[in-house]
């Protein structure tokens, strides 16, 4: 759990100034609850359990996600073939084991007896079609993006099939910790929208009953293969006011609260209601610069600037109460082959020095492109960026699109200037984060041959010191040539009522319920 720090003086910048202007009573600006947020029936009963969170998954299709927030409704319902446990230890879940042929053959065996909740079995031609479908354009999925790397699939008996890859994947097995199956036979026979109102699952919640935007009801799988489920009744619920999560948990219209603001803890503990319960996490607040759009950010001097114009340890202490990781390079230390890399410091004089040599010495004018929902407290955290960036000489276009419309921009050269959003690598495997980052796979924005060089010898090398090595070689590459910027590593704050037991948030952000019970 992180050690509270006492909130330091804010830097002459006026951040302090800047949050009262910025943040309403709730502490977040513009934020309104989800239609029937506030009524939507949850229970004080025992065993069942109510959680806040800022946005839902759309839909029960596991490939529909828009944010990491969503993996926890997926999880619930759907199991994963492998899982990254809270200590970084890849488990297997649906998978039996994993056998590398060659670098371009991988062979899954699943366990054998597991069940779809209708009582059908698991089989390979469920990989199969999970995996064809989530690749398909028209699935629509975000992670499809991930696997392009996967050329064919053939199935070799009921319970093995044979992934073949373009390029050697050395950490798929790990990579696939994001996959979830999908039920062949039940899918087609129904169709997507039937499917979507009554799905075949095979987690440890069942699907009830949905209200987009507002509800997710699951109860009890009885036949969890994993063990007894100890909740009879999960409900989830969109409360995208950070405030307001806080407040349902002290009233006792919910259980636990995800993602609070640090500003709420001390209410929290005040209260005697509830506790806080937090732990560090894999998820960064990144900076990502849109060099393909924008020339003027293929200079290394222009983005050194901007980075050197961000103080990441006066926006730690002034919106995150001293609970947000400081950089340490462009990963952090749940990164497998993270290393320590020193940042460039902030300096604005520095700064205005680099933008003169590079031919701008009054500054210019740049977008700043943030998404909603986003990371916790975003709408706070960008506006005080973009001020701090004035004193350097920047005059910062602030723009806040809806997620969907963000990805679909970014996917067409459509951002200009800069991009803010909160990634994680939930599986805690470098290659996860580095795709989004490969001209190969997601990115549309990058511009250097020298790491695209790395992020393909890192993919293709077994030899897990020699991989890390070259993560590690991939982290110094990126800080060297101010290629992107990890601001600020962010922490995983739930506030838990006292009725609650066994929950713990995962620094992976891959939150489990099977175990957590309410008295």
């Amino acid at each position: 759990m992180f050690r509270k720090k006492a909130l330091l003086a804010v830097s002459a910048l006026g951040l302090a100034a800047l949050l009262t202007s910025c943040a309403g009573p709730s502490g977040v600006s513009g934020a309104t609850d989800a239609p029937g947020a506030e009524s939507s029936g949850a229970s004080t009963a025992p065993g069942v359990l109510t959680v806040d969170q800022i946005v839902m998954m759309p839909n029960v299709d596991p490939y529909a996600l828009t944010s990491t927030d969503q993996w926890q409704n997926v999880y619930a319902m759907y199991d994963p073939i492998t899982l990254t446990n809270d200590q970084g230890e890849l488990e297997n879940v649906l998978a039996e084991e994993w056998t590398n042929e060659d670098p371009l053959n991988w062979v899954l065996t699943l366990r054998d007896g597991m069940q779809w909740t209708d009582d059908s079995p698991i089989l390979a031609e469920d990989v199969q079609f999970s995996i064809d479908r989530m690749k398909d354009p028209e699935t629509k999925s975000i992670w499809g993006p991930a696997y392009t790397y996967i050329e064919s699939t053939t199935v070799i008996d009921e319970h093995s099939i044979r992934i073949t890859t373009t390029t050697p994947v050395a950490e798929l097995p790990r990579d696939f910790g994001r996959m979830v199956l999908m039920p062949k036979k039940a899918f087609e026979s129904l169709g997507l929208d039937a499917f979507l109102k009554a799905p075949v699952t095979s987690g440890p919640f069942m699907f009830e009953s949905m209200v987009p935007g507002s509800t997710l009801t699951l109860v009890k799988n009885p036949n969890y293969h994993r063990g007894e489920v100890k909740l009879d009744k999960l409900i989830f619920r969109e409360v995208p006011n950070a405030s307001t999560r806080v407040a349902d948990v002290l009233s006792g219209e919910a259980d636990i609260a995800m993602s609070v603001a640090p500003s709420d803890i001390g209410r929290i503990d005040a209260s005697g209601d509830a506790s806080i319960i937090s732990s560090e996490s894999i998820e960064r607040i990144k900076l990502e610069f849109m060099m393909a759009s924008d020339p003027r950010l293929q200079d290394q001097r222009v983005r050194e600037a901007v980075i050197r114009s961000i103080d990441p340890a006066a926006l730690n202490d002034a919106l995150f109460d001293g609970l947000a990781g400081l950089p340490t390079g462009w990963m952090n230390e749940f990164t497998e082959g993270f290393c320590p890399v020193d940042v460039p410091a902030y300096d604005p004089e520095k700064a205005k020095e680099l933008l003169a040599e590079a031919g701008y010495p009054d500054g210019f004018d740049i977008d700043l492109n943030g998404s909603s929902p986003s990371y916790s407290i975003a709408d706070q955290v960008e506006p005080a960026i973009a001020d701090m960036m004035a004193e350097s000489g920047f005059n910062v276009n602030l723009i806040r699109n809806e997620k969907a419309t963000d990805a679909n921009l970014y996917a067409n050269g459509g951002l200009m200037g800069m991009r803010f959003w909160g990634i994680a690598n939930t599986s805690g495997g470098a290659g996860q984060m580095l795709r989004n980052s490969d001209i190969n796979r997601a990115s549309k924005e990058m511009v250097d041959p020298g790491l695209q060089t790395l992020i393909e010898a890192q993919q293709a090398e077994f030899d897990v010191d020699k991989r890390n090595a070259i993560v590690c070689q991939i982290n110094e590459h990126v800080v060297g040539n101010s290629l992107e910027m990890s601001v600020l590593s962010l922490p995983n704050i739930a506030a838990v009522g006292n009725d609650v037991s066994g929950f713990s948030p995962s620094p992976y952000l891959l939150q489990r319920y099977d175990q957590v019970e309410k008295h």
